[in-house]
């Protein structure tokens, strides 16, 4: 009986991750994640006290690993090695979470009064992936082509879902690469 609670948790993200791609995060009630897992709304309660904390569950673990490469690419000597491993990192981060990436990308719903902590923390996240990409001393110029190569490793990932994970992230790499050289 235990394993069947320990997988609910799973199952609704899965729904909630699947209707918020076609209905939108807004447009998505608690009481449809519970019918598509078959529970009741009291029981999808016990395990999520509303839709904003399902949004977390789903785009926490993403977040806190996009985190967690800014933090190690920090800590690396030289901007050619902060560059490869914000970029390489970033890549496995959101080709991992292809499918809540998604969310971030297609549905501005998601930050509005509940999502909004969400939408803070990838602004953030994006400013100081953008400073490290782009070097201690870079002018504008150079931080608009370190925002730029963010862009060509994030935004693909959800917009070609059929590609290979491989394939996409070599191209991936290839593009924002291109996009950094002097």
């Amino acid at each position: 009986m235990a394993a069947v609670a320990e997988d609910t948790p799973t199952r609704i993200r899965s729904v909630a991750v699947e209707l918020f791609g076609t209905r939108s995060y807004r447009g998505t009630s608690m009481r449809e994640i519970a019918e598509g897992v078959g529970i009741t709304k009291a029981s999808l309660y016990y395990h999520f006290r509303s839709k904003a904390e399902i949004l977390e569950s789903l785009l926490g673990p993403l977040l806190d690993q996009l985190d967690q490469v800014l933090a190690e690419a920090a800590r690396r000597r030289g901007l050619a090695a902060v560059r490869k491993h914000l970029l390489e990192g970033s890549a496995d981060a959101l080709l991992s979470n292809r499918r809540v990436l998604g969310l971030l990308f297609r549905d501005a719903s998601v930050y509005g009064d509940e999502g909004l902590v969400l939408g803070y923390r990838v602004i953030a996240w994006m400013e100081e992936a953008q400073k490290l990409l782009a070097g201690p001393r870079a002018g504008w110029r150079e931080r608009i082509r370190a925002t730029q190569a963010l862009s060509a490793v994030a935004d693909p990932v959800s917009l070609f879902p059929d590609v290979p994970d491989a394939d996409l992230r070599a191209e991936l790499l290839r593009g924002a690469n291109e996009l950094l050289q002097d």
